[in-house]
């Protein structure tokens, strides 16, 4: 357990935190999305008499109104703030995966991902802009003290046990 609980409230987590809020919020309008189309759907199919498509639209509403149902349910933002303070030895290895999108050369865009591995082998993805990523991680390093942290094949055969053959692996290893 961290000796001062305030350190959830650092700014250096907040990219963190307003990742959440962003994937829940995605979702959500997703959802809303689906349970538009399924009822432009039922209404197409009984206007026009194709009630294939209105029980297509019915079970797309359904399925659309669980998800719906299942997103305003869960809290993520607060399990992972009492789950990081209540029980932080849970997480076991903590590292974080830039990815740079570079047509032609030149680089367009680039994305992070801050991963979080439990003793359990479950492991949970954050998607956080790079610049953000060493924030996130030098706080969370604070909150876990017992985790490891950054990314090697050892790592990920001790905790997923078995390594994932990234393309150009040996060609960077090479070079270190």
């Amino acid at each position: 357990m961290p000796n001062d609980s305030r350190i959830l409230t650092h700014p250096g987590l907040q990219p963190l935190w307003d990742s959440m809020k962003r994937d829940r919020r995605q979702q959500q309008f997703a959802a809303v999305g689906l349970m538009m189309l399924a009822l432009f759907l039922i209404v197409i199919g009984v206007t026009s008499r194709y009630f294939v498509w209105a029980l297509a639209g019915g079970a797309g509403a359904t399925a659309a109104l669980w998800w719906l149902f299942k997103l305003l349910t869960e809290q993520p933002l607060a399990f992972w703030r009492k789950h990081l303070r209540e029980e932080p030895e849970s997480i076991v290895w903590v590292y974080g995966l830039i990815t740079e999108r570079m047509p032609f050369g030149f680089k367009t865009t680039a994305s992070a991902t801050l991963h979080l591995v439990e003793d359990d082998g479950e492991i949970h993805a954050f998607g956080l802009q790079p610049d953000e990523l060493r924030l996130v991680t030098k706080t969370l390093n604070r909150v876990l003290p017992h985790a490891e942290f950054g990314y090697s094949p050892e790592r990920e055969m001790k905790y997923r046990g078995e390594v994932t053959n990234f393309k150009g692996r040996d060609r960077f290893n090479r070079i270190k």
